[in-house]
């Protein structure tokens, strides 16, 4: 890209740039390269960087706010405005970037048009945004009773989308985890599938390395996850022969853990999970780390739905994927295990329907979920998501 000289910038350009810092603070939506209004810079703060700049210009186009009216809508934009202007970039990337027209030294950021930044650059301010929003949100109570003394003693390892869900299900309704000689109760799933769980459940944790560095990780050392290694799961456990069961089928899955009946689970998308990815990262710096799990897991209750599938296996890995599935049913079978399901059912789901080309989420769709979330306050009001469920007798 080519940088403009403080000579060819003109003495006009810093006042130019003002008023268009002022024009989208008022909810304004007009890019740089088109605005030709000025402003006095000599009360004026110092310019924000370019990724600033764009996000808030973009939050305006989203919630299109400068067909609305003033007050409390107008003070609660110009406060989100300067939220927006004022938050630096999180993780990885290039510092605050200058906006291309400004008198340049020729040295640090080359500077830029706004209007080309890429998601990326966008998401590591939003995140930001995000991560302080569910801070100042706090961790929503988590929901127990007495335990029942006919409950069914269980021990649950396994896809930790799932067994996350139903040990909470389960605790609120008085029949938690353990006891005197539990059953261990692994949940499994295609090996493809239970990778992808376990990575998009561990972003909603402690975060992770995005998804195709991960799966790359795991791969070069020809291991698997702890949480997506059946065998070794339940011998952390102590998991005696008669005292396991390997579950395939979920529908059988209830009577296993001792009810009728379980809540579907909600499998985050792609979008949410690299979203949750991020916001993680900052929440980590924000509140010691023993608050983290709480405010991760209200984030994963109260994250907007999102049409966005989730992350699939690249069919680069199907070779070293298969060989690993292979290896856990014989583990399983060696075991001696009673299996609730078919073993077959462990097997990676079939090349085709695997993901052939690049690998992990879309920025672009992880930006606009950002957005939408910034945008519109709605999951941060009320409690958290309910689901119904059926009563148990």
């Amino acid at each position: 890209m080519t940088t403009t000289s403080p000579q060819s910038a003109g003495p006009g350009a810093v006042g130019r740039a003002h008023g268009w810092v002022a024009h989208l603070r008022d909810g304004g939506t007009t890019p740089w390269l088109a605005w030709t209004g000025e402003a006095d810079p000599s009360t004026a703060r110092p310019l924000p960087g370019a990724q600033q700049l764009e996000l808030l210009r973009r939050l305006n186009l989203a919630s299109g706010s400068s067909a609305q009216p003033r007050g409390d809508h107008g003070r609660d934009r110009t406060r989100l405005a300067d939220r927006v202007l004022a938050t630096p970039a999180a993780g990885r990337g290039k510092a605050d970037l200058p906006l291309v027209g400004l008198p340049h030294h020729g040295f640090g950021a080359v500077p830029v048009d706004p209007a080309t930044v890429g998601p990326h650059e966008l998401l590591r301010v939003a995140s930001v945004l995000l991560a302080d929003d569910l801070v100042a949100l706090g961790a929503d109570p988590v929901t127990t009773t007495w335990a029942k003394p006919w409950r069914r003693r269980f021990r649950l390892v396994g896809d930790p989308v799932v067994t996350v869900a139903l040990r909470e299900h389960l605790a609120a309704r008085g029949r938690p985890e353990g006891g005197p000689r539990p059953f261990v109760v692994a949940v499994g799933r295609p090996l493809d599938e239970l990778l992808a769980h376990t990575w998009t459940q561990r972003c909603f944790e402690t975060g992770a390395t995005p998804w195709a560095e991960w799966l790359r990780f795991w791969r070069e050392r020809d291991q698997l996850p702890d949480r997506a290694d059946l065998v070794a799961s339940v011998r952390r456990w102590r998991g005696h022969r008669p005292f396991v069961r390997v579950v395939t089928d979920l529908d059988r899955l209830p009577r296993q853990v001792g009810v009728r009946s379980v809540p579907a689970v909600r499998v985050p998308g792609a979008d949410q999970a690299e979203l949750a990815r991020r916001i993680a990262a900052v929440v980590g710096l924000r509140v010691p780390a023993h608050e983290r799990p709480g405010l991760m897991r209200t984030l994963q209750q109260r994250i907007p739905d999102s049409t966005v599938a989730p992350v699939v296996v690249p069919d680069r890995e199907r070779d070293w994927v298969a060989a690993s599935a292979a290896r856990t049913v014989r583990g399983v079978t060696r075991a001696g295990y009673s299996v609730v399901g078919d073993l077959a059912d462990l097997a990676p789901h079939a090349a085709a329907s695997m993901a052939s080309g690049p690998a992990g989420p879309d920025d672009q769709q992880v930006l606009d979920l950002a957005i939408r979330m910034v945008v519109d306050p709605g999951w941060r009001a009320g409690s958290a998501r309910t689901t119904e469920r059926q009563v148990e007798r």
